[in-house]
């Protein structure tokens, strides 16, 4: 995921990606307890874990939405791969929990700051607290995930959303991530400068002009990201 980030990152013309699991059962099961429990210095413990961390700070800063596609169990890390994800849809046989407690530890990818982000103080500290793990419709009234794919596969569902972002422009798109990500990170005032001086940026940009343009001849526009 690394390596495909890498090549990710300089891409202009992605609308979004997807991340889901191979099969059917799992989303992902999260770190390999057995593998872990081979790191007994602190030194070891920031070797392992920084790389992870900085790899789902990449994933929340791509310009541009990334959707997991939750096609079964995500339970640990797996789950707090998804919460650094930016939409979050699931089959109706998901089900999602972080069973640190149970392991005497706490979410170790920054998984409790991003949870208490999504879904608030009391739920975040409920879900940490017990360890229990929610199925697809508690965690959508939760706030864990946005949508539940229903009778289609949840890959289609994501792709299908892909297809209604594509319609978006592309400027418009990153900034809205961006100034979103800023009203969640930053000091409101801070947060407020980066919004004013992004709308100010799309107002004069080309892609507004021909949205204009598009708007009085009743037709779709045709957006280049400028």
């Amino acid at each position: 995921m690394d390596e495909a980030l890498t090549a990710l990152e300089g891409e202009s013309t992605l609308v979004a990606i997807v991340i889901t699991g191979a099969g059917a059962k799992f989303f992902s099961s999260g770190g390999d307890i057995k593998q872990y429990s081979k790191l007994v210095t602190r030194e070891q413990l920031q070797s392992a874990f920084e790389r992870p961390r900085r790899l789902l700070d990449r994933l929340e800063a791509l310009p541009f939405p990334v959707i997991a596609a939750v096609n079964g169990i995500a339970m640990g890390g797996g789950a707090e791969l998804m919460l650094a994800c930016d939409l979050r849809l699931a089959a109706p046989t998901a089900s999602i929990g972080f069973p640190y407690v149970r392991l005497g530890l706490i979410p170790g990818w920054h998984g409790s700051e991003r949870l208490a982000r999504v879904c608030g103080y009391a739920n975040a500290m409920h879900l940490l607290a017990t360890g229990d793990s929610v199925d697809a419709e508690e965690a959508r009234r939760l706030g864990l995930i946005n949508r539940i794919s229903g009778d289609m596969p949840v890959v289609d569902a994501a792709l299908a959303l892909v297809d209604k972002l594509a319609r978006a422009a592309p400027l418009s798109l990153a900034a809205t991530k961006r100034v979103l990500l800023g009203a969640c990170q930053l000091p409101r005032e801070q947060a407020r400068r980066l919004a004013e001086g992004d709308f100010a940026d799309l107002w004069m940009s080309e892609d507004h002009r021909e949205a204009e343009a598009a708007f009085a001849a009743k037709r779709r526009p045709s957006f280049k990201g400028k």
